[in-house]
């Protein structure tokens, strides 16, 4: 059962080896949360207040350095935005570092997930996207293949469009990135990418 709370999420970007992701700590009047959720991986970095409707609340723990480090952990099913303060986006590092929300597969394969923050010297990294260098003017093959044939044709049009958060976390930061490099902006209120000259 879901409840709807009031509250303000600070969301921090952090590195790790499969990309950029984010992080949140979500304060409201029945607690404070750790948001692993990719709902939060279009934000930036910065200060966001208004209705979070929380799905379900557990211990989250991982350990670094030897120790074990436990947190209230708050699902999302979605969250609407009153207020925005990207300005707050150069918030000092939390130590410890935090895993990659995308590494908890490699977890729960007996593998070591990697901490961002740690040193990733000798991990292999994830290939980059290939960036065409004329947006949308080439064959849009590498397009088409990150964002599938109904945001492509959004996209060849230079439409709005909403990124659906359910899919394979490394591919949904993959078109997060993509739209960035082709110039659309996310409206954190509506959720929305569009071109820079629609805003």
């Amino acid at each position: 059962m879901s409840i709807s709370v009031r509250g303000t999420l600070v969301v921090q970007r952090k590195r790790g080896r499969k990309g950029e992701f984010n992080i949140g700590d979500l304060s409201t009047e029945i607690g404070e949360f750790e948001v692993k959720d990719a709902l939060i991986e279009e934000f930036e970095p910065g200060k966001y207040t208004g209705e979070f409707v929380v799905n379900w609340i557990e211990p989250d723990s991982f350990s670094w350095r030897g120790k074990v480090f436990v947190k209230n952990r708050a699902n999302l099913d979605a969250i609407y935005i009153d207020e925005a303060d990207e300005t707050e986006g150069a918030a000092t590092p939390v130590v410890p570092p935090e895993p990659d929300p995308a590494d908890a597969a490699a977890a729960t394969d007996g593998t070591e997930p990697h901490i961002a923050g740690e040193d990733p010297s000798g991990m292999q990294s994830v290939p980059a996207l290939p960036t065409p260098t004329a947006g949308v003017r080439n064959d849009g093959s590498d397009d088409l293949a990150l964002l599938g044939p109904e945001l492509f044709e959004l996209l060849a049009t230079r439409q709005p469009m909403k990124l659906d958060p359910t899919i394979d976390r490394v591919q949904f930061r993959r078109q997060r990135d993509r739209l960035k490099a082709l110039d659309y902006v996310f409206n954190v209120k509506s959720q929305t990418w569009s071109c820079d000259s629609q805003n």
